[in-house]
C-alpha cells in the first residue's frame, strides 16, 4: 500500500500531471456525461445540458493549460502540488456557477442550486480521473522509454553478433590463406639450398602472418552499430484493447462520482443501495466479459462494449427509480458506465502491454549479450590459437633450422622432421574445430560484447579473478554482471558502467554501478529494492546518489578454494 501511495505522490509532483490526454478525457466526460440538469428528464434536456457544459469548457480548459504550463516550469515539488491542486479545486468549484451562468443566459433555465453537492461531485469525479490518466500517462512513457533503450541495446547486439559472425568467416578465410601461402613458402624454401638468410626470410614471414592474424577484429564497434533499425511495434487495433478491468474498479469508480449527489438527493439509503447493485452488476460484467476472452480481439472488444452497456442501462434504471425527479441527468449512466469501463480497461492495457513489452525486450537484452558474448569468444579462439602457434612453434622450428644449416649441411633426414613438424603446426592453425575459451575470461567476453553499445570500466582483483575459474561461480558472476549491465541501459539514457570485483576471504563481492534513477523506491533499508538481478540470495539493487548499483556476494565452492 505503501507503494500506491509513493506512486500517486510522484504523478502529483511529476511536472506532468496535465497532458493533453487528461484534458481532452476532462473534456469529454465534461462534456457528455457530467453535464448540468437543464430542464425535463428527456433527451432534449440531455442535449441542453451538453450545450451548456460545452459553453462553459473553454474557460475550465483555459485553467488547466495554464497549470500545465505552470508545472512545468517549477522545481521545487511542493510548488508543483500546489499548481495541481488548486487547478483541480478552482476547476471544481467555478465549474456549476460558469455552467449556470451559461444555461441562463442560452435558454433562460437556471441549472438550480445544491453548490456544495455539485462541486464536491466535480472534486471527486475530477480528482479519480486526472489521476488515472496521470499515472497512466506517466508510467506508460517510463515503460516506453525504457523499453526504446533496451530494444535499441538489443538491436545493436543483434547487429553485432551478425557483425561477429561476418568477421569470424573473413578470419576463416584470412586464416586458411595464410595458411595455403606458408605451406607453399616452405615448399619452395625446402626446395632450394638453404642457408641461414633464407630460413630467416621464411621465418620474418611468419611473424608476419601471425602480425595479421593478431589484427583482426574479432568484435564488433560501436560506430559499425550506428543507426540500427529497431523496427516497427505490432499494431493492436482498439477494440483490441479492450476486455480486462479489475473486479469492482468500473462500479465503484462511477459510484464514488456520483457519490455527493445521490447522499444529497437520497439520503444513506439511496447511496448504500445505489454501492451494493453496481457492485453486483460489476461483478457479473467482469464475469461475462472473462467469457469472451477467447474469442477474436474485435469480436471480443464490441461484446465487451456492449455487456457495459447494458450495465448502463442497469443503472440508468436504478437511477430512476431511486431517483425520480434527478432529471436528465438520470440518461448519464447510459453513456457514463460504457465509458468508465473503456478508460479503465484502456488503462490496464496500456500499462500491462508496455510492461509485457518491457519485460521482453529486458529478456532478449539478456540473451542477445549472451550470444554475443559466446560469438565473439568462438570468433577470436580459433585466431589467437593460430597466433600463438605461429608466433611461437612455427617461428621456434624456424630458429631451430636456422642455427642448424648456419653450421651445417641439412640432410634429408633434418628436412623430412621440419617438413612434417611443421606439416602438423600449419594443419593445427587451419583447423576450424577449435573450442572456445572459458572460465574466468567469461566476464571479459561479456564486457567485450556490451562495449559495442555502453562504456564499460573493469576492475578485478587477482585474487578474485583466481576464484572465478571455476563453476558455477563462474556463471553465476557473468549473470549478475550481465543483468546490471542491463540495469544501466533501464535505468538511464546514460551508456557507461562500472563493474568491481574483488575478494574477501572465501567470497567474491560484485558491483556493477551506473547512472540513473529508480522509478519506485519499495519498502526495505538504505534504500534497498527488488528489482533485476535480486532474484539470488546476497544480491540487491538499490538507488545510491544519482547511481543505480546492483551488488551481489558470491561464496566461492570448496573446488574454487582449492585451486585458487
Amino acid at each position: 500500500m505503501g507503494r500506491v501511495w509513493r506512486a500517486l505522490g510522484t504523478t502529483f509532483v511529476s511536472g506532468q500531471y496535465f497532458t493533453r490526454w487528461s484534458m481532452i478525457l476532462a473534456l469529454a466526460v465534461g462534456v457528455l456525461l457530467s453535464v448540468p440538469s437543464v430542464g425535463e428528464a428527456s433527451f432534449l434536456g440531455y442535449l441542453r445540458g451538453v450545450t451548456v457544459a460545452a459553453l462553459g469548457s473553454p474557460l475550465l480548459i483555459a485553467i488547466g493549460f495554464a497549470a500545465a504550463w505552470a508545472e512545468r516550469r517549477l522545481e521545487r515539488p511542493a510548488y508543483r502540488a500546489a499548481v495541481v491542486a488548486g487547478a483541480i479545486l478552482a476547476i471544481s468549484a467555478i465549474r456549476p456557477f460558469v455552467n449556470d451562468a451559461a444555461s441562463t443566459l442560452v435558454f433562460a433555465t437556471s441549472t438550480g442550486a445544491n453548490w456544495p453537492t455539485r462541486i464536491t461531485t466535480n472534486l471527486v469525479t475530477l480528482t479519480v480521473l486526472l489521476t488515472v490518466c496521470a499515472l497512466t500517462v506517466t508510467y506508460h512513457r517510463h515503460l516506453r522509454a525504457t523499453t526504446a533503450r533496451l530494444q535499441l541495446a538489443g538491436a545493436q547486439m543483434r547487429a553485432g553478433i551478425a557483425e561477429v559472425r561476418r568477421l569470424r568467416e573473413e578470419a576463416t578465410a584470412t586464416r586458411h590463406r595464410l595458411v595455403d601461402e606458408l605451406r607453399s613458402a616452405r615448399d619452395r624454401l625446402l626446395a632450394q639450398p638453404l642457408d641461414f638468410d633464407a630460413v630467416r626470410d621464411y621465418a620474418d614471414r611468419t611473424r608476419a602472418a601471425s602480425h595479421a592474424l593478431n589484427g583482426l577484429r574479432s568484435a564488433p564497434s560501436a560506430e559499425s552499430l550506428e543507426g540500427v533499425d529497431v523496427g516497427e511495434s505490432q499494431r493492436i487495433p482498439f477494440a483490441g484493447r479492450l476486455g480486462k478491468t479489475p473486479p469492482l474498479a468500473v462500479g465503484l469508480t462511477y459510484v464514488g462520482a456520483t457519490l455527493p449527489f445521490g447522499l444529497a438527493h437520497g439520503g444513506p439509503s439511496v447511496a448504500v443501495t445505489a454501492v451494493l447493485v453496481c457492485a453486483a452488476l460489476d461483478v457479473i460484467a467482469v464475469g461475462l466479459v472473462r467469457a469472451t476472452r477467447r474469442l477474436r480481439p474485435r469480436l471480443r472488444g464490441v461484446l465487451f462494449v456492449a455487456i457495459w452497456v447494458a450495465v448502463g442501462v442497469g443503472v440508468m434504471e436504478l437511477t430512476f427509480v431511486l431517483l425520480p425527479e434527478v432529471g436528465s441527468l438520470g440518461l448519464v449512466p447510459l453513456a457514463g458506465i460504457p465509458l468508465t469501463a473503456v478508460i479503465i480497461s484502456l488503462c490496464v492495457d496500456v500499462y500491462r502491454r508496455a510492461r509485457a513489452e518491457e519485460q521482453r525486450a529486458t529478456g532478449v537484452l539478456l540473451e542477445s549479450a549472451r550470444r554475443l558474448a559466446a560469438e565473439v569468444d568462438a570468433a577470436r579462439a580459433p585466431v589467437q590459437r593460430a597466433t600463438d602457434l605461429l608466433h611461437g612453434r612455427l617461428q621456434g622450428r624456424c630458429v631451430i633450422l636456422a642455427a642448424h644449416v648456419d653450421e651445417n649441411i641439412p640432410d634429408r633426414e633434418t628436412l623430412d622432421t621440419f617438413r612434417s613438424q611443421t606439416d602438423t603446426i600449419l594443419d593445427e592453425v587451419r583447423d576450424d574445430g577449435i573450442a572456445s575459451t572459458g572460465g574466468g575470461e567469461d566476464v571479459d567476453d561479456l564486457v567485450r560484447a556490451w562495449s559495442v553499445v555502453m562504456g564499460v570500466s573493469v576492475k578485478i582483483a587477482d585474487d578474485a579473478r583466481d576464484g572465478l575459474a571455476g563453476l558455477p561461480l563462474g556463471d553465476d558472476v557473468t549473470g549478475l554482471v550481465n543483468e546490471g549491465l542491463v540495469n544501466a541501459v533501464k535505468h538511464s539514457g546514460a551508456r557507461w558502467a562500472e563493474i568491481e570485483i574483488g575478494r574477501d576471504g572465501n567470497r567474491v563481492h560484485v558491483r556493477v554501478a551506473s547512472p540513473g534513477i529508480l522509478t519506485v523506491m519499495g519498502p526495505g533499508d538504505n534504500g534497498r529494492v527488488t528489482g533485476i538481478g535480486t532474484r539470488g540470495d546476497g544480491t540487491t539493487l538499490r538507488q545510491l546518489g544519482d547511481r543505480v548499483v546492483l551488488e551481489g556476494v558470491f561464496p566461492i565452492p570448496s573446488a574454487n578454494v582449492t585451486a585458487s
